[in-house]
């Protein structure tokens, strides 16, 4: 072997003797006192070997333990989500940030407390359901019938076999709160000395109105049509949403408080700028009341109309003109949709839709169109219009070519068309392509600033306009949306104009709503869901005798199918175990027995047993678990005396965090179901 001779050997020396004399004596004692701190060094630690279970062993995270109910229907309520207006998306952001927002709520515009909507009802609390969902849904009648309900493709039920019919049990709801609404609505109070202004009386005014009053300010709202209601009055067609309902809702506001003013038309009978001189702040909630037209050749004739006036007059009239004559609509949303199901009604002997979509592709809701078909309304998808033919300035038709595609390869609208024409032959043609706001006469004599296209100028996030004061909301702002949408606008609205009449600003400190993305579920194969885990099924009035009529096309739901509906909500990310048996199906091992009854007032987990001799510690009923409710404890040092103890009870599954009867520690409890209750609104 070679050596190295850059390294050179190190002399070692071992020995057990000390040099002699006082050197050795000082060596000596250095060894002892070097022993005696690593003597008192390792002291300090914890010994490597352990004594069980004096001394416990500390285990990873994901040891799941024997598992734990943290709550369970009948002993403990689901939180319900209420704050005042100008908290509320501080409490939304606080449960989303939490883990505690469930889908429902969090895919809601208005983030209406769906939950707790089911909750109330299926514990025979209807009432108080309501009025959970006005706080934020201003008109749960009117959007029990109209709303595009995203609550519901955003609920964790879609997982496992249907969604709840949340937008039905906002109608039950009305429907059951109409009974009682005479003792229960009382004037709000008015405490403070402010005064605000709306302009309009749609559905984003009527929740910044509702807002504002909660708040105690005084409120004044002007419109301009004889009834209230905005476009849910002059566009939504009363086979969807009949008026009764509309006007009764408004007619709480009034009984709340509000100061409504109809047919007073601002920029008309009474000037904006008068209206901001008498008021500390105002907001303009006007829509768009003015439909677009295409500007094709031909468009001048005798024979072409806005959506949005034949809306108006099919539905204050009940005659739009058209009867006995053919009609085509150019446009494929659900405005589009109201008016082809409207002339069939006010009697067009024929109704073709046309769009530049594909069937598959439409902006409107899947249901609108499929209903509209089953009319008779002749859909003609993918289809551009050319020029609108006349003779003698009166319509005679429309010529039409094939759209090969709506959007280019980076998503912006950008239509291609075919070569071919065809022409239809029509007698009106009406245009639902979109809607825009008449601000013309309104502003006239403010300050307030209107963009080259017709808009108002408007900072979206807080509602602000070019005139400190002066706020907007709804339409005018967002443009053609859902009423929902419209809602969740007046909220903002809302909270800007109260932050500013604080003197606070609108901006610092103030919390924006989260908007959570939800996973999308694939379709359930329902051929093997039991039948009463399925959703309610509503009827629809015979197309044949739907279609001649204004008289509503769906019915609602009985108290009887109200009341399963909303018991088989999840109540989602609760933390309280509402007997569902979904960890039960999906237990591997059999090992989890559930039960519940369902008596209003009363309802109760009757039974939860989880069988250790079965359980492999999976974990996977604990992941299934909607709620929450299921959760691993860590406690896996079991220490059994008698075999009895390896089934765990609803009282042990409901223990304390500090242990069980198999370690050695008492911590269960004893739930008991509620009695039923004997009055309206009272607990056990």
């Amino acid at each position: 072997m070679a050596v190295d001779e850059n390294r050179l050997p190190v002399p070692e020396t071992v020995s057990d003797e000390y040099a002699p004399g006082v050197k050795g004596f000082m060596q000596g004692a250095r060894s002892l006192l070097t022993g005696l701190g690593i003597t008192a060094s390792a002291s300090t630690r914890k010994p490597i070997t352990v004594r069980y279970p004096q001394e416990k062993v500390t285990v990873s995270d994901r040891w799941r333990g024997a598992l734990q109910l943290k709550g369970a229907l009948g002993r403990d309520e689901i939180d319900l989500v209420s704050a005042p207006p100008h908290e509320y998306n501080a409490k939304i952001d606080g449960l989303y940030r939490n883990d505690r927002l469930s889908p429902c709520t969090g895919s809601c515009p208005a983030n209406v407390d769906a939950r707790g909507q089911a909750f109330l009802i299926a514990d025979g609390r209807i009432p108080e359901a309501y009025e959970l969902v006005r706080e934020r849904n201003i008109l749960p009648g009117v959007l029990g019938r109209i709303c595009h309900h995203p609550c519901e493709s955003a609920c964790r039920r879609n997982r496992y076999d249907e969604p709840i019919s949340i937008r039905l049990l906002h109608r039950f709801a009305y429907e059951e709160y109409r009974k009682v609404a005479a003792e229960r609505i009382k004037p709000l109070p008015k405490t403070r000395d402010q005064r605000v202004a709306i302009i309009g009386s749609g559905p984003s005014g009527l929740a910044a109105a509702y807002d504002l009053m909660s708040l105690g300010y005084t409120v004044t709202m002007y419109e301009r049509e004889a009834q209230p209601g905005g476009a849910l009055s002059t566009g939504v067609p009363s086979y969807r949403l009949p008026r009764d309902v509309l006007y009764g809702e408004i007619a709480d506001l009034v009984a709340l408080g509000l100061d409504l003013r109809c047919e007073t038309e601002v920029g008309k009978d009474v000037m904006l700028s008068s209206i901001m001189r008498e008021n500390d702040a105002v907001l303009l909630a006007v829509g768009l009341q003015d439909s677009r037209i295409l500007p094709l050749p031909g468009t001048h004739a005798d024979g072409v109309v806005g959506a949005l006036e034949f809306l108006w007059a099919a539905n204050n009239l009940g005659d739009a003109g058209v009867k006995g004559r053919r009609l085509l609509v150019i446009g494929g949303g659900n405005v589009a949709v109201d008016v082809a199901r409207c002339a069939l009604r006010v009697g067009a002997t024929e109704v073709r839709l046309s769009c530049l979509e594909s069937d598959q592709e439409m902006p409107c809701h899947p249901w609108e169109i499929e209903e509209a078909v089953d009319e008779g309304v002749i859909a003609m998808c993918s289809m551009g219009p050319v020029e609108v033919l006349s003779e003698d300035n009166q319509v005679t038709g429309m010529r039409m070519k094939p759209c090969l595609s709506v959007f280019d390869e980076t998503g912006r609208f950008s239509p291609t068309y075919g070569e071919d024409t065809q022409d239809i032959e029509t007698d009106v043609v009406v245009f639902a392509i979109g809607q825009a706001a008449r601000l013309d006469s309104l502003v006239s004599g403010t300050d307030l600033l209107v963009s080259g296209r017709g808009q108002l100028v408007v900072d979206g996030a807080d509602g602000t306009t070019s005139v400190p004061g002066v706020f907007a909301c709804g339409e005018v702002v967002t443009g053609p949306g859902s009423a929902i949408n419209s809602v969740a606008t007046g909220h903002e609205a809302a909270t800007s104009i109260h932050r500013q009449l604080e003197g606070r600003s609108l901006t610092e400190g103030r919390i924006a709503r989260p908007v959570p993305v939800y996973e999308k579920y694939a379709p359930v194969d329902m051929e093997y869901v039991e039948p009463d885990r399925r959703r309610a099924v509503v009827t629809l009035a015979d197309p044949d005798e739907r279609a001649t009529d204004f008289r509503p096309v769906e019915s609602g739901l009985t108290k009887e199918q109200a009341m399963a509906e909303a018991a088989r909500c999840l109540r989602c990310e609760s933390e309280v175990c509402v007997g569902c048996t979904f960890c039960a199906r999906t237990c591997p091992d059999f090992a989890i027995k559930v039960e519940r009854t369902d008596q209003p007032g009363a309802r109760c987990l009757t039974t939860y047993e989880l069988d250790l001799t079965k359980c492999c510690f999976c974990g996977l009923c604990a992941e299934q678990c909607p709620t929450g409710a299921l959760q691993h404890t860590g406690q896996y040092e079991l220490s059994f005396y008698h075999r009895d103890l390896m089934t765990f009870d609803k009282g042990e599954m409901l223990r304390s965090d500090q242990g069980s009867r198999a370690t050695g520690l008492d911590g269960i409890t004893s739930p008991v179901c509620p009695a039923p209750r004997t009055g309206p609104g009272e607990r056990p």
